[in-house]
């Protein structure tokens, strides 16, 4: 090794002084080292900053490994937080101590059903006081700087915070109340002595500038996802390509020889809608002249579609006024094609379809530290008992960015499924565990009005669908600065239904597809699509069942009010509850009821007879459907699924109205106590 002149010097002086100079020759030595090192450390205006850049998407992260401390149950069972028993680790002075992170590293998302006004604080590296402390609420709310909109919010039920929040040395996270319940933390955790500087006191103007720059980006992003594509990515070139494909077509829309990236990716079918019985229009991609393709699946589900409609808006794929988007970065090294294939099959609708195809991308090769992108399809009706639904099962190493999912359950009037826990298992170990299936989409509280209750877009997550009448729903969700990391290989499960006993996991029969999104190395062993069957139209149960509280209203007449209660047969003692219409003859309220196609039904209704209910009608628009039905008892009684009679339904015709008419007590007191609506298809 060549000697340097500090040491060369000391080598003339006295022995004393000469291992003076050595040291400190040393020492400059070390601080050189350790000033380049840091240099090429996270620092946090780079660590926000990752929200908003999505060409960053494919790069590996080294030296990372990714996990979640949550309220799971870990009994197996399914008090996730309802109690609040699994929800801290200790108590300290009566507080409750719910994360203790060791090392260095970065909390990148929080999320919960149940904020509460009781104050949590974050202590880092050992400190005394807390550097956060805030109202547990306050977190979501973005009214507290630097937690803003839209980085932070509610919705869905679920409340989530995106900001990072950094420790260099450890982090403790105290919540100062008697009650935690739902959480989850998710945080990178940093390994061979890389670290970062703690979450400041106060922000830099750098990092306030780049907090503002990520905010506009999310905020831009959902208001016009496409428009503010071109400019994301240096050198953009757009290659247009127009096809008409007819059954048994498989044409190329996209083919570039020589190393770059697709930044986007727009499908803009010439129809108003693509086919909702059959999944005719598949894409699929290749990087590299790989065998087995890189995408392969139903452009209806790649694109977030729910039950045959369009539904995901997220900003980073999804459908918007037609065109269909995806602008997750696709690098490869020598070639890319996209094709799009129209299946032939008697299932077919349409004897041709006309498709704008726009690609995005540049000519910058893959970098050694990017993975390509892959997108694996799977659909599976009634998984085994016992076992959760596999999303993905992949080896190499890479990141996984994003997952869509559709839950149609097998039975009527419930979506129990959706009990079920998220389960990843990186390199051989469980890293993340949920607390149930809405949860994992940052959701809450499935079939609560205003909460898990219908179709909606957040940035990186939301809703596909929600119907207890359908036995459906289904939700998105998209990884940035959360991407889970794998070095060999990566699991990703999720349970279809919870119980209070372990045993009882998995048992609920559904009908699941999903989309997984994941960067990685190398290319998957298989992508194939299923035969036919599995691409047909998922279908509802033949009973549709009517919950009251998700029960649109759709009118009433002056007079007539509505409340919900609890009723109690007094013969059997039990307890339901019921919608309770009240006002004088002629009185009604009209229901909408969600069905899964047009046709004719036959209409079933629980209701309770009472002493202070009388005679009613049951009329489809203008139309009596049932005859004039008596709903007098001397005592509460419930009447269980009453055949009505027979409608036929079709698009502006589902909805129902319960006319009050006179009885044998005064008019004015008449009332009509509902308890369920059902439908079953003819």
């Amino acid at each position: 090794m060549k000697k340097s002149n500090n040491t060369l010097i000391a080598n003339k002086l006295n022995p004393h002084l000469r291992k003076i100079l050595i040291v400190i020759a040393v020492c400059l030595t070390w601080v050189t080292l350790q000033a380049q090192t840091q240099a090429k450390l996270p620092n946090y205006k780079d660590e926000i900053l990752k929200l908003g850049n999505f060409d960053l998407l494919p790069q590996y992260q080294d030296d990372v490994i990714v996990k979640q401390i949550s309220s799971y149950d870990t009994t197996g069972a399914n008090d996730d937080g309802f109690s609040g028993k699994y929800s801290y680790l200790r108590k300290e002075n009566s507080n409750l101590i719910i994360a203790d992170l060791k090392g260095g590293g970065v909390i990148e998302r929080i999320w919960t059903p149940t904020p509460t006004n009781d104050t949590i604080q974050f202590y880092f590296d050992g400190e005394s006081s807390p550097r956060i402390e805030i109202k547990f609420s306050e977190l979501f709310s973005g009214t507290k700087y630097p937690f803003v909109k839209p980085i932070v919010g509610n919705e869905l039920g679920g409340y989530f915070c995106y900001l990072p929040i950094p420790y260099k040395n450890s982090c403790k996270i105290v919540f100062k109340g008697e009650l935690m319940q739902f959480f989850q933390i998710q945080y990178k955790e940093f390994r061979n002595g890389k670290t970062i500087s703690s979450f400041p006191v106060k922000f830099s103007i750098e990092e306030s500038d780049a907090l503002v720059s990520v905010a506009n980006v999310w905020k831009t992003r959902m208001e016009s996802s496409y428009a503010t594509l071109p400019v994301t990515s240096g050198n953009v070139k757009t290659s247009v390509s127009k096809v008409v494909l007819k059954p048994g077509d498989i044409l190329p829309v996209f083919s570039r020889t020589g190393g770059g990236h697709i930044v986007g990716v727009e499908v803009s079918p010439q129809l108003q809608q693509l086919n909702t019985e059959f999944k005719d229009l598949i894409i699929r991609v290749r990087w590299d002249n790989e065998p087995v393709p890189a995408i392969n699946s139903p452009v209806s589900d790649f694109f977030g579609y729910a039950y045959g409609k369009p539904s995901m808006q997220s900003m980073l794929a999804g459908v918007k006024n037609g065109v269909h988007y995806c602008y997750l970065p696709m690098p490869f090294d020598k070639s890319a094609t996209i094709e799009l294939e129209f299946i032939k099959s008697p299932l077919n609708v349409s004897s041709e379809i006309p498709v704008d195809v726009k690609v995005y991308y540049n000519e910058t090769k893959r970098t050694t530290n990017e993975g390509k992108l892959y997108a694996e399809w799977k659909r599976e009706k009634n998984p085994e008992n016992g076992k959760p639904y596999l999303i993905l099962n992949k080896k190499g190493r890479g990141h996984y960015v994003g997952t869509l999912l559709q839950a149609q359950g097998l039975e009527s009037g419930i979506t129990g499924f959706f009990e079920g826990d998220d389960i990843c298992t990186v390199d051989g170990t469980m890293r993340l565990h949920g607390t149930g299936s809405e949860d994992y989409f940052n959701g809450g509280w499935y079939a609560v009005p205003d909460r898990w209750d219908r179709a909606l877009n957040m940035p990186l997550h939301g809703c596909l669908a929600y119907s207890i009448a359908l036995s459906r729903t289904g939700g998105f969700r998209f990884y940035m600065t959360d991407k889970i990391s794998f070095e060999r290989d990566i699991q990703l499960t999720i349970e279809h239904g919870s119980g209070d006993d372990p045993k009882d996991n998995n048992q609920y029969p559904v009908d699941y597809s999903s989309v997984a999104f994941y960067y990685c190395d190398q290319p998957p062993v298989s992508n194939n699509l299923p035969p036919i069957g599995p691409l047909e139209k998922i279908n509802s149960p033949k009973m549709q069942e009517y919950w009251l509280q998700l029960l649109p209203i759709k009118g009433m007449d002056r007079g007539a009010t509505i409340t919900y209660g609890e009723c109690t047969d007094e013969i059997s003692g039990n307890s339901n509850e019921a919608l309770i219409i009240k006002g004088g003859a002629n009185k009604f309220a009209k229901f909408e009821l969600e069905v899964p196609s047009s046709g004719e039904y036959k209409l079933y209704m629980s209701y309770y007879k009472g002493p202070l209910c009388g005679y009613f009608i049951i009329n489809q628009r203008q139309i009596q459907i049932s005859g004039l039905l008596n709903g007098y008892a001397a005592d509460n009684t419930l009447v269980e699924k009453e055949f009505i009679g027979n409608l036929f339904i079709r698009e502006g015709t589902n909805t129902l109205s319960i006319v009050l008419k006179d009885g044998p007590q005064k008019s004015s007191d008449n009332m009509f106590l509902l308890h369920r609506l059902f439908l079953e298809k003819i």
